[in-house]
């Protein structure tokens, strides 16, 4: 098993209560890469790709603006283009339904696929089934959303709409401003993303399973199948692999010749360690792009916006600190001492599905990455899945759409 961010750990440990054997590889302390910093969502509600109809209009501001809500790092363009022209294709109204279907099927059995992990590991005490807030600021701005909400129902996604004294009733921290929201009871959180996912790793070698520091450099084959993966150290052997590298994924299926068009959907965060600010739910702010986390404590999170560049690119810190401007416009002020930024690669695909399942024509080999924002929320589901086709049964969910060939 290459790879010690949430996925690989989850998919890890399900394979460990499986009965086999599992050996998990990563060259960095488990848990601490792009698992370590994220919104600490399971996001049930997200069924919609990121590809919308009429996003090839949006290309360009993306680019002239480089704190909006989703930019693209102009000067990466030539290497960004080419995943760009597959997310704009993603974009056609049909290809959208067909995605939006293959979303919500994982989507909705997200909670179910993570019950069993959280109560062996011990993590109830993190996960808070709260649902979650997404605001507006009046009817009118919930009208322009409307249909995505209609969408979202018809896609199994229980939601209600929110006002008045309710609202206010419920989240007695929000500004006066923000007189509509959408309640999705289903949605949860954990109050930390990276004690959660520890939690889950130690919990894989409480049940047996061993992790090696060190890295993955190439899987090798025999007599078309796997043997097991090679290493700065050596080789590990093994009957089968499964590559959740993130967006180091792609490098794998360069040596196996497949095409894997991954780009770093890169996710910038604020903590605020002393905020102060009573939060039961998680909130979404939809028109300004961004969640706020509360964790432990009265500690704030502050998440969002979306830049697409290479992975090894500088972070741009001021989208990490723009986001402080947006919490005080839903919050009001709050004690920033002690705060601290973060950048995390997300693995993007311009479909917005995951891959999930084998590779083609080489026996023993399995990919599970691409979950762009959604890598928290899916990893159990993605666990559940990778266990069936590698141990065999009848699959829940249909894995043609999450297959590694589709592009």
């Amino acid at each position: 098993m290459a790879g010690a961010g949430v996925v690989g750990i989850a998919t890890a440990l399900q394979l460990r209560l499986a009965g086999c054997e599992v050996v998990l590889v990563d060259r960095g302390e488990p848990a601490m890469a792009t698992s370590y910093g994220n919104a600490g969502a399971f996001a049930v509600s997200d069924v919609i790709p990121l590809a919308e109809p009429g996003v090839l209009a949006k290309v360009p501001g993306w680019m002239l603006d480089p704190l909006g809500p989703l930019a693209v790092r102009w000067r990466y363009l030539p290497t960004l283009a080419p995943w760009l022209a597959r997310f704009v294709a993603a974009s056609r109204p049909r290809k959208v339904a067909a995605l939006t279907t293959a979303l919500a099927a994982l989507l909705g059995r997200v909670n179910d696929d993570y019950v069993p992990l959280i109560g062996r590991a011990g993590l109830d005490h993190l996960w808070r089934r709260h649902g979650n807030l997404t605001l507006y600021r009046d009817e009118a701005e919930f009208s322009a959303a409307s249909a995505a909400w209609q969408t979202k129902h018809a896609h199994g996604v229980r939601w209600r709409k929110l006002g008045g004294r309710e609202l206010a009733t419920l989240a007695p921290a929000l500004a006066a401003e923000w007189q509509v929201a959408v309640e999705v009871p289903d949605w949860s959180h954990v109050d930390d993303p990276y004690l959660f996912t520890r939690g889950l790793f130690d919990a894989f070698l409480r049940e047996g399973g061993q992790f090696v520091q060190d890295e993955v450099t190439g899987v090798s084959r025999e007599g078309g199948g796997v043997r097991g993966v090679e290493t700065a150290g050596g080789q590990i052997p093994a009957d089968c692999v499964v590559i959740a590298c993130g967006v180091w994924s792609d490098r794998f299926a360069r040596q196996g010749r497949y095409r894997l068009p991954l780009e770093s959907e890169r996710g910038y965060h604020v903590t605020l360690p002393k905020a102060g600010v009573p939060l039961h739910h998680f909130i979404q702010c939809a028109s300004e792009s961004f969640v706020i986390l509360p964790m432990a404590g009265g500690a704030l999170r502050l998440a969002g916006t979306v830049e697409l560049a290479h992975r090894d690119a500088p972070p741009d810190w001021r989208r990490a600190h723009l986001l402080l401007d947006k919490a005080r416009r839903i919050v009001g002020d709050f004690d920033a001492e002690g705060m601290s930024v973060w950048m995390g690669n997300r693995p993007s695909l311009p479909d917005t599905l995951p891959v999930i399942g084998p590779a083609p024509d080489v026996r023993g080999l399995y990919f599970a990455t691409g979950h762009g924002h959604l890598g928290l929320t899916l990893a159990a589901t993605t666990g559940a899945m990778l266990t069936k086709h590698i141990l065999g049964g009848a699959m829940a969910t249909d894995p043609h759409p999450y297959r590694l060939d589709r592009f």
